[in-house]
């Protein structure tokens, strides 16, 4: 029998917080194009990627936020180190949270 679409999961909620280009504190399309390409090809079942504002030190800049549920625990350490080198930052930040998700 399959899987009915109501049946609550447990799973992973990966948030990652990406700060815009360091000189310029503005997203262009090349830097997006790179953290889109490192998402297809970390998360290639999908995710959301939402442009915003964030403050680093008092200071605003353009942010990314990455989104994705994941059934397993991911450690995405290494990927991430890559990805921060690529777009020259300081950090990048990660948060991993145990939830509980339904589609209804």
């Amino acid at each position: 029998m399959g899987k009915r679409i109501n049946e609550v999961k447990k799973t992973y909620k990966i948030e990652i917080y990406i700060g815009s280009d360091n000189d310029s504190r503005k997203i262009n399309d090349l830097y997006l194009e790179k953290i889109r390409r490192w998402a297809n090809s970390v998360f290639p079942d999908g995710y959301t990627l939402l442009e915003c504002k964030g403050y680093y030190n008092g200071i605003s800049e353009d942010s990314i936020l990455i989104q994705v549920l994941l059934d397993y625990d991911s450690n995405l350490k290494h990927s991430i180190e890559k990805l921060k080198q690529e777009l020259r930052q300081n950090s990048v930040l990660v948060v991993k949270s145990r939830v509980d998700y339904e589609m209804i």
